[in-house]
C-alpha cells in the first residue's frame, strides 16, 4: 500500500513539474500595448508628415511590384538544393530533466515489480 502511494505521489509530482514549466514559459506581457496606446495621442505634426512620406514610398514600391507582376518579370525564388539542418531545440536543462524522468520511471517500475513478498511459516 505504501509503495502504491509513493508511486502515485511521485508521478503527480513529475507531471506537475513538467506542466508548470511549460505553462510559465508562455507568459505574455500587455505592457507594450499599453505604452503604445499612451503614446499615440501625443504625436506631433512633424511625425505625421514623416509618416505621410513613408506611406507614399510604400505606395510607390507596391505599385512597382504590381506592375512587375503583371508584366511577368517576377519569378518565384529558387528552392535551395541542400536541406537545412533540423534540431529538436531542447535546452541542456530540458534534456537533463528528460533523462532524470526516465531514470525515475525505471526505478519505480523496478520497485513495483520487486516488492517484498511475505511468506508464511
Amino acid at each position: 500500500m505504501l509503495n502504491k502511494f509513493a508511486v502515485v505521489v511521485l508521478m503527480v509530482a513529475l507531471v506537475a513539474a513538467h506542466c508548470a514549466t511549460s505553462a510559465l514559459a508562455n507568459t505574455r506581457s500587455d505592457s507594450g500595448v499599453r505604452t503604445s496606446e499612451l503614446e499615440a495621442p501625443s504625436r506631433s505634426i512633424p511625425a505625421a508628415t514623416n509618416e505621410a512620406r513613408e506611406n507614399e514610398k510604400l505606395r510607390a514600391v507596391v505599385v512597382k511590384l504590381i506592375a512587375d507582376a503583371k508584366a511577368g518579370k517576377l519569378a518565384p525564388p529558387e528552392r535551395p538544393q541542400i536541406q537545412s539542418a533540423k534540431s529538436n531545440n531542447l535546452s541542456k536543462g530540458t534534456k537533463i530533466l528528460i533523462g532524470v524522468g526516465i531514470v525515475v520511471a525505471v526505478v519505480t517500475v523496478v520497485l513495483i515489480v520487486r516488492k517484498p513478498r511475505v511468506t508464511a511459516f
